[in-house]
C-alpha cells in the first residue's frame, strides 16, 4: 500500500458533548469569578488567559468534576451571565424604584419590563440574586453608603 495513503487518515472527534449549563454550576462560576476578582493578593494584574484558568481551577478544587469544561467555556459563560445578569438588573432596579421592596412583585414586573425592552425572556434572576449587593452590579440609589465619605480614624 502506498505511505502517503495514512497521511490523510481521518480522525474522529472525541469531545463530549456536554449541553447547557446547570444553575449550579453557573452559581459555582460566580463565586469563583468574585472571590478571584477581588483578590487582594493578585487582583487584576494578570492576563486573561491566567485569569480564567484561576477560575477553572478554583472551580476544580471547589466542587470536583462538577463542571466539566475548559478556561474558554467558562470565560464564555461568564459574558452571557454578566450580561443576562446586568440587564435583568437594571429592569429590577427601574421597578423597585417605581414601586419599593415588594420583592415578588418587583421580580415579575422586572421579568415583563425585560420582555418588553429585549423581546425575550430573561433566564438570569437567580443570577442577579447572587451578583446584586457586589460593588460592581449596584447603582449609586442601591448603594447603603450614598455618595458622602466621612474621615476615618487614625
Amino acid at each position: 500500500m502506498n505511505p502517503s495513503a495514512y497521511d490523510c487518515e481521518e480522525v474522529e472527534d472525541i469531545r463530549e458533548v456536554i449541553g447547557q449549563w446547570k444553575w449550579n454550576e453557573d452559581k459555582l462560576l460566580i463565586s469563583a469569578w468574585l472571590n478571584l476578582s477581588i483578590d487582594p493578593m493578585i487582583g487584576t494584574d494578570q492576563k486573561g488567559e491566567t485569569f480564567w484558568e484561576r477560575i477553572r481551577e478554583y472551580c476544580e478544587e471547589s466542587i470536583p468534576g462538577l463542571i466539566k469544561r475548559g478556561a474558554i467555556a467558562m470565560k464564555k459563560r461568564w459574558q452571557r451571565i454578566n450580561e443576562g445578569a446586568q440587564r435583568f438588573g437594571s429592569c429590577s432596579e427601574q421597578d423597585e424604584r417605581k414601586i419599593g421592596s415588594d420583592m415578588d412583585n418587583i421580580t415579575q414586573l422586572a421579568h415583563e419590563l425585560h420582555v418588553a425592552k429585549y423581546q425575550k425572556k430573561c433566564n438570569f434572576d437567580k443570577h442577579w440574586s447572587e451578583l446584586r449587593r457586589q460593588p460592581k452590579w449596584r447603582t449609586p440609589s442601591t448603594n447603603s453608603e450614598g455618595m458622602k465619605r466621612t474621615k476615618l480614624s487614625d
